[in-house]
């Protein structure tokens, strides 16, 4: 890494479906930062649905992997923030197209600032059927029969679950939730983050905290397919929003 510049990138929404011509220059993107990118969050809901078993992968799903896994291959440290639209994405691909994966969250630094960043579909406290859906979605007892099941059942599972994703969430997709932005960031800002990144809400926002939370940057991703336009932290640590 020695000589090339080392900056950290974030990337919110894609929403890659299968045929979707975005996929090529969503790529294309995706070679073009590598020079310059020491590190690539992408803050989840890269497909419209993202499961991780092999036999469910498309080929929009393997042409980005392998996009990955050869950016990777030349330095860049890949993160996934796993969002409403992935599941179990680290069993397949931690260790080949992603350095890691998780829907917890993730610290990042740069340049003296600690960056907290998760995909925020569990931000809005007041969304309580989604949550609902999203325990029992993500349960052990749905996974273990999901994978108990013959491959063409599993297909079948996995068109109705991009189907109920689409129409999940509707009534909070309405307006940005920023009050319970501002408490979830306050959170952080208190367990020692300077700065939060946040996906899922499709509207790229630049705000600051107010009292009486700590004082903190609240970073709010536009989806990349519309906007084409990422956040970029360079080596010196400035923070802007830019087009891809």
């Amino acid at each position: 890494m020695t000589g090339r510049a080392r900056d950290l990138v974030f990337v919110g929404d894609v929403h890659l479906d299968e045929g979707d011509p975005a996929v090529g220059p969503f790529c294309r993107f995706i070679e073009e930062i590598a020079p310059s990118t020491s590190r690539l969050v992408l803050a989840g809901d890269l497909f419209e649905l993202w499961i991780g078993r092999k036999e469910l992968e498309r080929p929009h799903h393997r042409a980005v992997a392998e996009t990955l896994e050869r950016v990777r291959g030349r330095g860049v440290f890949v993160t996934y923030l796993e969002g409403n639209r992935d599941y179990r994405i680290a069993a397949l691909h931690q260790g080949k197209a992603l350095d890691a994966s998780t829907e917890d969250g993730a610290v990042e630094r740069q340049a003296g600032t600690r960056f907290f960043a998760v995909h925020g579909d569990r931000v809005n406290e007041e969304d309580r059927a989604y949550r609902a859906w999203r325990r029992f979605s993500r349960s052990r007892a749905f996974w273990t029969l999901f994978n108990a099941l013959p491959a063409d059942k599993r297909l079948g599972i996995a068109t109705w679950l991009r189907s109920r994703l689409g129409h999940s969430n509707r009534a909070y997709r309405q307006s940005f939730p920023e009050d319970a932005v501002r408490r979830f960031a306050a959170a952080r800002f208190r367990e020692g983050n300077d700065a939060v990144v946040l996906g899922h809400f499709h509207v790229e926002k630049d705000l600051q905290a107010q009292p009486p939370s700590p004082p903190g940057r609240i970073l709010i991703l536009p989806e990349w397919k519309g906007s084409r336009r990422h956040l970029r932290v360079d080596a010196e640590g400035r923070i802007e929003f830019v087009d891809s």
